[in-house]
């Protein structure tokens, strides 16, 4: 079991790796801004994509060299206002255990590719508070979110494990980029929701109860995060300005429109042979 689990666990990485490249192809500095008018963060962000595109090429002793130089502008420059202590530990962290990756004996090509991904993206989310790149894995999340619900209420126990292993593997991925744009209290559900569900399938016997109420707080937690309270609570999978949404409330007002006038003729049709009747 543990080597299936393993074994799925390599494979998701791989894919995860894939789609980060076609996620931060798209965000390429084909005209950089002149370094001497870039501000720090701005450095840091070109620096990332460096470390980022240098592993996915081989070229890991050029991507070392531009990791350090990121870590040492990171170490010296004072956090974002309103960065939480919790981001800024996560950031330092995500720095470190890179570094010591590209300082192996033994170079691992798809761990150091995935170390440069984690990098890119947290970074990223420094620098595009609106439109970070995290926010581009919303569906894999979903999607794997629902697949555990469907094994869970099926009791599949052997396949469940390997599907909570692909989507721990993407929570890590993106959990310190993540860190710098959600709360401090969602941060700790999160946690709280992944070391109940890793200590249920290491168990003989999963409580599916407890799974299951688990994974819709997930849910829930996930949409908050990723698109923001207000769209779980009001058009659940329909953005706020969705074409869809706008025409279904025209409608409703449309509806609820000729819907009260045809009262008002029913009822004014009702009143007349009531009068007609009370006529001698």
């Amino acid at each position: 079991m543990k080597k299936i689990i393993v074994l799925v666990g390599v494979m998701f990485l791989c894919a995860v790796l894939y789609t980060g490249w076609s996620v931060l192809d798209h965000r390429v500095f084909s005209a950089r801004v002149p370094e001497q008018t870039m501000s720090v963060y701005q450095k840091m962000d070109v620096l990332s994509q460096d470390v980022y595109q240098l592993a996915k090429e081989g070229k890991y002793p050029e991507a070392k060299e531009k990791l350090a130089s990121l870590g040492a502008l990171f170490a010296e420059t004072k956090p974002p206002k309103g960065l939480s202590i919790e981001a800024v530990n996560a950031l330092s962290d995500t720095i470190i255990k890179a570094k010591r990756a590209f300082a192996a004996v033994k170079l691992e090509p798809n761990r150091l590719l995935w170390h440069a991904l984690q990098i890119r993206l947290a970074i990223d989310s420094l620098t595009h508070e609106k439109q970070p790149l995290w926010k581009n894995y919303y569906s894999s999340y979903q999607e794997h979110i629902n697949k555990m619900m469907l094994l869970g209420a099926g009791h599949k126990q052997a396949e469940f494990s390997q599907a909570f292993a692909q989507n721990l593997q993407l929570y890590q991925t993106l959990k310190p980029a993540i860190t710098v744009a959600a709360s401090a209290q969602q941060m700790e559900a999160l946690y709280s929701i992944y070391s109940f569900l890793l200590q249920e399938t290491r168990k003989a016997e999963y409580n599916w109860e407890g799974i299951t109420n688990a994974l819709t707080e997930l849910n829930r937690l996930v949409d908050a995060i990723f698109v923001g309270e207000d769209r779980s609570a009001f058009a659940p999978g329909m953005p706020p300005d969705s074409p869809l949404l706008i025409i279904a409330l025209f409608a409703s007002v449309v509806l609820t429109s000729l819907g009260y006038v045809g009262w008002r003729k029913y009822k004014a049709e009702q009143d007349a042979k009531k009068r007609k009747r009370r006529e001698p």
